[in-house]
Protein backbone atom coordinates (compact mmCIF):
# COMPACT_ATOMS: atom_id res chain seq x y z
CA UNK A 1 0.00 0.00 0.00
CA UNK A 2 1.51 3.32 -1.08
CA UNK A 3 -0.31 5.74 1.20
CA UNK A 4 0.24 6.27 4.89
CA UNK A 5 -2.76 5.11 6.89
CA UNK A 6 -4.43 6.99 9.72
CA UNK A 7 -4.79 4.60 12.68
CA UNK A 8 -6.91 5.64 15.66
CA UNK A 9 -6.24 4.12 19.10
CA UNK A 10 -8.04 4.83 22.36
CA UNK A 11 -6.25 7.04 24.87
CA UNK A 12 -6.46 4.62 27.78
CA UNK A 13 -4.28 4.62 30.88
CA UNK A 14 -1.99 1.68 30.32
CA UNK A 15 -2.51 -1.41 28.19
CA UNK A 16 -2.91 0.09 24.72
CA UNK A 17 0.74 1.18 24.70
CA UNK A 18 1.82 -2.46 24.89
CA UNK A 19 -0.41 -3.58 22.01
CA UNK A 20 0.19 -0.86 19.40
CA UNK A 21 3.30 -0.03 17.30
CA UNK A 22 6.08 2.00 18.92
CA UNK A 23 7.54 3.25 15.61
CA UNK A 24 4.92 2.94 12.88
CA UNK A 25 5.17 3.84 9.21
CA UNK A 26 1.53 4.89 9.56
CA UNK A 27 0.08 7.79 11.54
CA UNK A 28 -1.06 6.36 14.88
CA UNK A 29 -3.06 8.84 16.95
CA UNK A 30 -4.40 8.33 20.45
CA UNK A 31 -7.89 9.82 20.75
CA UNK A 32 -10.30 10.46 23.59
CA UNK A 33 -13.35 8.26 23.96
CA UNK A 34 -16.41 7.84 26.17
CA UNK A 35 -15.96 4.76 28.39
CA UNK A 36 -19.17 3.03 29.43
CA UNK A 37 -17.74 2.24 32.87
CA UNK A 38 -18.47 5.88 33.71
CA UNK A 39 -22.09 4.73 33.69
CA UNK A 40 -21.46 1.35 35.36
CA UNK A 41 -18.19 -0.31 36.36
CA UNK A 42 -19.62 -3.64 35.19
CA UNK A 43 -19.53 -2.65 31.51
CA UNK A 44 -15.93 -1.48 31.23
CA UNK A 45 -15.62 -3.38 27.93
CA UNK A 46 -17.73 -0.92 25.92
CA UNK A 47 -17.13 2.55 24.52
CA UNK A 48 -20.17 4.59 23.54
CA UNK A 49 -18.36 6.99 21.24
CA UNK A 50 -15.54 5.71 19.05
CA UNK A 51 -13.18 7.61 16.73
CA UNK A 52 -14.07 8.50 13.15
CA UNK A 53 -12.11 10.06 10.33
CA UNK A 54 -9.38 7.41 10.35
CA UNK A 55 -8.70 4.51 8.00
CA UNK A 56 -8.70 1.96 10.80
CA UNK A 57 -9.08 1.73 14.55
CA UNK A 58 -7.05 -0.43 16.90
CA UNK A 59 -9.10 -0.71 20.07
CA UNK A 60 -8.11 -2.61 23.20
CA UNK A 61 -10.62 -4.34 25.51
CA UNK A 62 -13.36 -1.79 24.69
CA UNK A 63 -15.84 -2.62 21.93
CA UNK A 64 -17.34 0.38 20.12
CA UNK A 65 -21.14 0.46 20.27
CA UNK A 66 -21.04 2.37 16.98
CA UNK A 67 -17.95 2.77 14.83
CA UNK A 68 -17.60 4.72 11.60
CA UNK A 69 -14.37 2.92 10.69
CA UNK A 70 -13.22 -0.70 10.44
CA UNK A 71 -11.15 -1.81 13.39
CA UNK A 72 -9.04 -4.52 14.98
CA UNK A 73 -9.67 -5.42 18.60
CA UNK A 74 -6.95 -6.59 21.00
CA UNK A 75 -7.78 -7.98 24.42
CA UNK A 76 -6.19 -9.44 27.57
CA UNK A 77 -8.60 -12.23 28.55
CA UNK A 78 -12.40 -12.01 28.38
CA UNK A 79 -14.08 -10.19 25.52
CA UNK A 80 -16.64 -8.68 25.88
CA UNK A 81 -15.67 -7.57 29.38
CA UNK A 82 -18.99 -7.66 31.25
CA UNK A 83 -18.40 -9.87 34.26
CA UNK A 84 -21.63 -11.28 35.62
CA UNK A 85 -23.61 -10.06 32.62
CA UNK A 86 -22.87 -12.86 30.17
CA UNK A 87 -26.56 -13.75 29.75
CA UNK A 88 -27.77 -10.19 29.18
CA UNK A 89 -28.91 -8.59 25.95
CA UNK A 90 -26.07 -6.06 26.18
CA UNK A 91 -23.47 -8.84 26.26
CA UNK A 92 -25.06 -10.47 23.21
CA UNK A 93 -25.08 -7.09 21.45
CA UNK A 94 -21.36 -6.64 22.08
CA UNK A 95 -20.59 -10.13 20.81
CA UNK A 96 -22.54 -9.40 17.62
CA UNK A 97 -20.46 -6.26 17.13
CA UNK A 98 -17.32 -8.40 17.16
CA UNK A 99 -18.83 -10.81 14.61
CA UNK A 100 -19.65 -8.04 12.12
CA UNK A 101 -17.31 -7.50 9.14
CA UNK A 102 -16.38 -4.06 10.48
CA UNK A 103 -14.34 -5.85 13.15
CA UNK A 104 -11.50 -7.15 10.99
CA UNK A 105 -9.34 -8.98 13.50
CA UNK A 106 -9.38 -10.17 17.13
CA UNK A 107 -5.90 -10.04 18.66
CA UNK A 108 -5.49 -12.10 21.83
CA UNK A 109 -2.44 -10.89 23.75
CA UNK A 110 -1.58 -14.47 24.81
CA UNK A 111 -2.50 -18.10 24.35
CA UNK A 112 -4.19 -17.79 27.75
CA UNK A 113 -6.43 -15.02 26.39
CA UNK A 114 -7.16 -17.13 23.31
CA UNK A 115 -8.27 -20.08 25.48
CA UNK A 116 -10.51 -17.88 27.60
CA UNK A 117 -12.09 -16.29 24.52
CA UNK A 118 -12.80 -19.59 22.77
CA UNK A 119 -14.40 -21.02 25.92
CA UNK A 120 -16.41 -17.84 26.41
CA UNK A 121 -18.04 -18.05 22.96
CA UNK A 122 -18.29 -21.80 22.40
CA UNK A 123 -21.73 -22.99 21.21
CA UNK A 124 -22.87 -19.52 20.16
CA UNK A 125 -24.13 -18.52 16.67
CA UNK A 126 -21.16 -16.17 16.25
CA UNK A 127 -18.46 -18.69 17.20
CA UNK A 128 -17.22 -19.54 13.68
CA UNK A 129 -16.94 -15.88 12.70
CA UNK A 130 -15.12 -14.98 15.91
CA UNK A 131 -12.75 -17.94 15.65
CA UNK A 132 -11.79 -17.07 12.06
CA UNK A 133 -10.75 -13.55 13.09
CA UNK A 134 -8.75 -14.69 16.11
CA UNK A 135 -4.97 -14.78 16.42
CA UNK A 136 -2.36 -14.34 19.15
CA UNK A 137 -0.23 -11.18 19.11
CA UNK A 138 1.99 -10.71 22.12
CA UNK A 139 2.54 -7.24 23.64
CA UNK A 140 5.59 -5.25 22.61
CA UNK A 141 8.03 -2.94 24.35
CA UNK A 142 10.85 -0.66 23.26
CA UNK A 143 13.84 -2.43 24.78
CA UNK A 144 15.86 -0.26 27.20
CA UNK A 145 19.53 -0.80 27.87
CA UNK A 146 19.95 -3.92 30.03
CA UNK A 147 22.43 -4.73 32.80
CA UNK A 148 23.86 -8.10 31.85
CA UNK A 149 27.11 -7.97 33.81
CA UNK A 150 27.39 -8.96 37.49
CA UNK A 151 27.22 -6.26 40.15
CA UNK A 152 30.56 -5.39 41.78
CA UNK A 153 29.10 -6.23 45.20
CA UNK A 154 26.68 -9.12 44.52
CA UNK A 155 25.33 -9.29 48.09
CA UNK A 156 22.82 -8.62 49.42
CA UNK A 157 20.65 -9.93 46.65
CA UNK A 158 18.09 -7.35 45.54
CA UNK A 159 14.48 -8.46 44.99
CA UNK A 160 11.79 -5.99 43.92
CA UNK A 161 7.99 -6.15 43.98
CA UNK A 162 6.11 -3.55 41.92
CA UNK A 163 2.32 -3.59 41.93
CA UNK A 164 -0.57 -1.47 43.17
CA UNK A 165 -2.54 -4.60 44.14
CA UNK A 166 -0.51 -5.71 47.14
CA UNK A 167 -2.46 -8.90 47.86
CA UNK A 168 -3.37 -10.13 44.40
CA UNK A 169 0.04 -9.65 42.79
CA UNK A 170 2.18 -11.02 45.62
CA UNK A 171 3.18 -8.08 47.81
CA UNK A 172 2.17 -10.02 50.92
CA UNK A 173 4.29 -12.93 49.69
CA UNK A 174 7.26 -10.55 49.31
CA UNK A 175 6.84 -9.01 52.79
CA UNK A 176 6.51 -12.44 54.40
CA UNK A 177 9.53 -13.73 52.42
CA UNK A 178 11.55 -10.80 53.77
CA UNK A 179 10.63 -11.83 57.33
CA UNK A 180 11.75 -15.42 56.65
CA UNK A 181 15.02 -14.15 55.16
CA UNK A 182 15.66 -12.12 58.33
CA UNK A 183 15.01 -15.12 60.55
CA UNK A 184 17.42 -17.22 58.49
CA UNK A 185 20.05 -14.48 58.36
CA UNK A 186 20.11 -14.40 54.54
CA UNK A 187 21.63 -11.33 52.84
CA UNK A 188 18.59 -10.45 50.73
CA UNK A 189 17.06 -6.96 50.49
CA UNK A 190 13.50 -6.42 49.32
CA UNK A 191 12.18 -3.32 47.53
CA UNK A 192 8.39 -3.12 47.68
CA UNK A 193 6.63 -0.49 45.56
CA UNK A 194 2.87 -0.49 46.09
CA UNK A 195 -0.08 1.75 46.89
CA UNK A 196 -1.25 -1.17 49.06
CA UNK A 197 -4.56 -1.78 47.33
CA UNK A 198 -5.85 -4.95 48.94
CA UNK A 199 -8.98 -6.59 50.27
CA UNK A 200 -12.34 -5.07 49.42
CA UNK A 201 -12.88 -4.68 45.69
CA UNK A 202 -9.89 -6.81 44.62
CA UNK A 203 -11.38 -9.97 43.13
CA UNK A 204 -8.85 -12.54 44.36
CA UNK A 205 -8.31 -11.12 47.86
CA UNK A 206 -10.01 -12.21 51.08
CA UNK A 207 -12.76 -9.71 51.86
CA UNK A 208 -12.30 -9.85 55.63
CA UNK A 209 -11.51 -6.51 57.25
CA UNK A 210 -7.86 -6.03 58.16
CA UNK A 211 -6.73 -9.34 56.62
CA UNK A 212 -3.59 -7.74 55.18
CA UNK A 213 -2.69 -5.62 58.24
CA UNK A 214 -0.09 -8.13 59.53
CA UNK A 215 1.64 -8.02 56.12
CA UNK A 216 1.55 -4.22 56.04
CA UNK A 217 3.27 -4.13 59.44
CA UNK A 218 6.10 -6.28 58.07
CA UNK A 219 7.04 -3.47 55.66
CA UNK A 220 8.79 -1.59 58.47
CA UNK A 221 11.84 -3.83 58.58
CA UNK A 222 15.58 -3.40 58.05
CA UNK A 223 15.68 -5.61 54.94
CA UNK A 224 12.73 -3.88 53.22
CA UNK A 225 12.68 -0.56 51.41
CA UNK A 226 9.04 0.43 50.94
CA UNK A 227 7.70 3.17 48.66
CA UNK A 228 4.09 3.83 47.73
CA UNK A 229 4.89 5.21 44.29
CA UNK A 230 7.76 5.43 41.86
CA UNK A 231 7.83 7.06 38.40
CA UNK A 232 8.00 4.47 35.63
CA UNK A 233 11.48 5.53 34.51
CA UNK A 234 12.75 5.09 38.07
CA UNK A 235 10.98 1.74 38.33
CA UNK A 236 12.77 0.56 35.18
CA UNK A 237 16.10 1.68 36.68
CA UNK A 238 15.29 -0.23 39.87
CA UNK A 239 14.43 -3.35 37.89
CA UNK A 240 17.69 -3.06 35.96
CA UNK A 241 19.70 -3.00 39.20
CA UNK A 242 17.72 -5.81 40.88
CA UNK A 243 18.42 -9.54 40.80
CA UNK A 244 14.78 -10.65 40.60
CA UNK A 245 11.31 -9.22 40.11
CA UNK A 246 8.71 -10.79 42.42
CA UNK A 247 5.33 -11.35 40.78
CA UNK A 248 3.95 -14.15 42.97
CA UNK A 249 0.49 -13.44 41.64
CA UNK A 250 -2.82 -15.14 42.37
CA UNK A 251 -4.58 -13.56 39.39
CA UNK A 252 -3.03 -11.87 36.38
CA UNK A 253 -3.94 -11.96 32.73
CA UNK A 254 -0.45 -11.12 31.48
CA UNK A 255 1.83 -9.41 33.99
CA UNK A 256 3.34 -6.32 32.34
CA UNK A 257 5.83 -5.80 35.17
CA UNK A 258 7.31 -9.18 34.18
CA UNK A 259 7.66 -7.99 30.59
CA UNK A 260 9.38 -4.80 31.75
CA UNK A 261 11.73 -6.80 33.98
CA UNK A 262 12.72 -9.18 31.19
CA UNK A 263 13.34 -6.21 28.90
CA UNK A 264 16.22 -5.03 31.12
CA UNK A 265 17.53 -8.53 31.75
CA UNK A 266 16.00 -9.09 35.19
CA UNK A 267 14.71 -12.62 35.92
CA UNK A 268 11.15 -13.05 37.20
CA UNK A 269 9.83 -15.00 40.21
CA UNK A 270 6.23 -15.82 39.42
CA UNK A 271 3.41 -18.38 39.45
CA UNK A 272 2.12 -20.62 36.61
CA UNK A 273 -1.15 -18.80 35.95
CA UNK A 274 -2.45 -16.55 33.20
CA UNK A 275 0.00 -15.95 30.36
CA UNK A 276 3.10 -16.09 32.59
CA UNK A 277 4.09 -19.72 31.79
CA UNK A 278 4.18 -18.76 28.11
CA UNK A 279 7.29 -16.63 28.60
CA UNK A 280 8.79 -17.31 32.05
CA UNK A 281 10.81 -20.53 31.99
CA UNK A 282 12.53 -21.94 35.11
CA UNK A 283 16.35 -22.08 34.89
CA UNK A 284 16.19 -19.95 31.74
CA UNK A 285 14.83 -16.54 32.74
CA UNK A 286 13.22 -16.93 36.15
CA UNK A 287 11.73 -19.02 38.93
CA UNK A 288 8.28 -20.60 38.78
CA UNK A 289 6.66 -21.04 42.18
CA UNK A 290 3.97 -23.67 42.65
CA UNK A 291 0.30 -22.72 42.36
CA UNK A 292 -2.63 -25.01 41.60
CA UNK A 293 -4.40 -23.87 38.41
CA UNK A 294 -7.32 -25.17 36.36
CA UNK A 295 -7.36 -26.18 32.68
CA UNK A 296 -7.66 -22.52 31.65
CA UNK A 297 -4.58 -21.55 33.65
CA UNK A 298 -6.42 -19.73 36.46
CA UNK A 299 -5.86 -20.27 40.19
CA UNK A 300 -8.30 -22.98 41.29
CA UNK A 301 -9.81 -20.74 44.00
CA UNK A 302 -10.32 -17.62 41.87
CA UNK A 303 -14.05 -18.18 41.24
CA UNK A 304 -15.02 -19.01 44.82
CA UNK A 305 -18.06 -17.15 46.13
CA UNK A 306 -17.00 -17.30 49.81
CA UNK A 307 -14.17 -14.76 49.73
CA UNK A 308 -15.55 -13.12 52.86
CA UNK A 309 -15.34 -16.33 54.89
CA UNK A 310 -12.79 -17.41 57.46
CA UNK A 311 -12.22 -20.55 55.39
CA UNK A 312 -11.13 -18.59 52.31
CA UNK A 313 -8.97 -16.32 54.47
CA UNK A 314 -7.20 -19.41 55.81
CA UNK A 315 -6.64 -20.74 52.27
CA UNK A 316 -5.15 -17.42 51.15
CA UNK A 317 -2.98 -17.09 54.27
CA UNK A 318 -1.63 -20.61 53.84
CA UNK A 319 -0.82 -19.91 50.19
CA UNK A 320 1.07 -16.74 51.11
CA UNK A 321 3.11 -18.69 53.67
CA UNK A 322 3.84 -21.56 51.29
CA UNK A 323 4.84 -19.27 48.42
CA UNK A 324 7.06 -17.14 50.68
CA UNK A 325 8.92 -20.19 51.96
CA UNK A 326 9.32 -21.62 48.46
CA UNK A 327 10.62 -18.27 47.23
CA UNK A 328 13.28 -18.05 49.94
CA UNK A 329 14.29 -21.70 49.60
CA UNK A 330 14.86 -21.21 45.86
CA UNK A 331 16.58 -17.82 46.00
CA UNK A 332 18.89 -18.93 48.82
CA UNK A 333 20.99 -20.94 46.36
CA UNK A 334 21.94 -17.68 44.59
CA UNK A 335 23.21 -16.22 47.87
CA UNK A 336 25.95 -18.87 47.86
CA UNK A 337 26.59 -18.58 44.10
CA UNK A 338 25.46 -15.17 42.80
CA UNK A 339 27.44 -15.81 39.61
CA UNK A 340 24.66 -18.22 38.61
CA UNK A 341 22.39 -15.21 38.09
CA UNK A 342 24.17 -14.17 34.89
CA UNK A 343 22.66 -16.93 32.67
CA UNK A 344 19.21 -15.99 33.97
CA UNK A 345 19.83 -12.34 33.12
CA UNK A 346 20.92 -13.25 29.60
CA UNK A 347 17.91 -15.53 29.23
CA UNK A 348 15.57 -12.78 30.41
CA UNK A 349 16.86 -10.32 27.82
CA UNK A 350 16.81 -12.97 25.07
CA UNK A 351 13.13 -13.65 25.83
CA UNK A 352 12.28 -9.96 25.55
CA UNK A 353 14.16 -9.63 22.26
CA UNK A 354 12.61 -12.75 20.75
CA UNK A 355 9.02 -12.34 21.92
CA UNK A 356 8.32 -8.68 22.73
CA UNK A 357 10.71 -6.54 20.66
CA UNK A 358 8.82 -3.43 19.52
CA UNK A 359 10.88 -3.16 16.32
CA UNK A 360 9.65 -6.56 15.10
CA UNK A 361 6.10 -6.20 16.37
CA UNK A 362 5.66 -2.70 14.96
CA UNK A 363 6.43 -3.90 11.44
CA UNK A 364 4.09 -6.85 11.93
CA UNK A 365 1.22 -4.62 13.09
CA UNK A 366 1.80 -2.14 10.28
CA UNK A 367 1.43 -4.95 7.74
CA UNK A 368 -1.64 -6.21 9.54
CA UNK A 369 -3.27 -2.77 9.45
CA UNK A 370 -2.71 -2.54 5.70
CA UNK A 371 -4.20 -5.97 5.13
CA UNK A 372 -7.26 -5.14 7.24
CA UNK A 373 -7.96 -1.90 5.39
CA UNK A 374 -7.84 -3.58 1.98
CA UNK A 375 -9.99 -6.59 2.96
CA UNK A 376 -13.58 -6.80 1.87
CA UNK A 377 -14.15 -9.45 4.52
CA UNK A 378 -11.99 -10.57 7.45
CA UNK A 379 -9.33 -13.18 6.71
CA UNK A 380 -6.78 -14.72 9.02
CA UNK A 381 -3.38 -13.05 8.90
CA UNK A 382 -0.51 -14.85 7.24
CA UNK A 383 2.26 -13.14 9.20
CA UNK A 384 4.34 -15.13 11.73
CA UNK A 385 3.57 -14.73 15.42
CA UNK A 386 7.07 -13.88 16.61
Amino acid sequence: MARRLKIAVLRDRYQTKFMTPKASRHSVKAVYFLPANKISYRIEGLTLIAPSGADLGHFHNRIPAISGIPYVMSFESHLPRYFGGEQTGLFKFMRKQLAKPQCRRLLAMSQFAERIFLRQHADTPEFASLRDKLEVVYPNIALPEPRLTPRKNPLPLKLVFIGAHFGRKGGAVASRAAAIARIRGLPIHFYIISTLNAGSGVWSDPQQDNFFEPYFRLLDAENITFKRRLPNTHAIDMLRESDFLILATFSDTFGFSALEALSVGTPVITTPQGALPEFVTPQKNGIMLGLDVNEMGEWIHIDRSDKGSAHYARIFRDEIERLANELINTVASYVDKPENLLPLRNGARDTAENMFNAATKSSYLDDLYEQCVTETKPLKAVYPLN
